[in-house]
């Protein structure tokens, strides 16, 4: 599989295991074993919308696509998406 076939093909699922939709998706990283994905989820809106809360959660991928795990990665305010950790 190569990148955007991941993005094709993974997203959709990953969309569905969260019950959510997405913001975006901010990584989609090829490792050793597979794939690593970090997808940003709204969790609270505020106004102005800088200040709303957003969960970024981090997907692993087999090499087939498959998701062998996630978890909740961090969460960050929309207006400090591009501040480094």
């Amino acid at each position: 599989m190569n990148l955007f076939e991941i993005q094709e093909n993974a997203v959709p699922k990953i969309r569905k295991l969260l019950n959510k939709e997405t913001e975006g998706i901010s990584l989609i990283e090829k490792t050793n074993d597979g794939w690593r994905v970090l997808c940003d989820v709204l969790d609270k809106k505020s106004i102005p919308e800088t200040y709303d809360i957003l969960k970024v959660f981090e997907f692993m991928l087999d090499k087939d696509a498959k998701v062998t795990s996630f978890k909740l990665f961090k969460k960050i305010r929309r207006g400090d998406i591009g501040d480094s950790d």
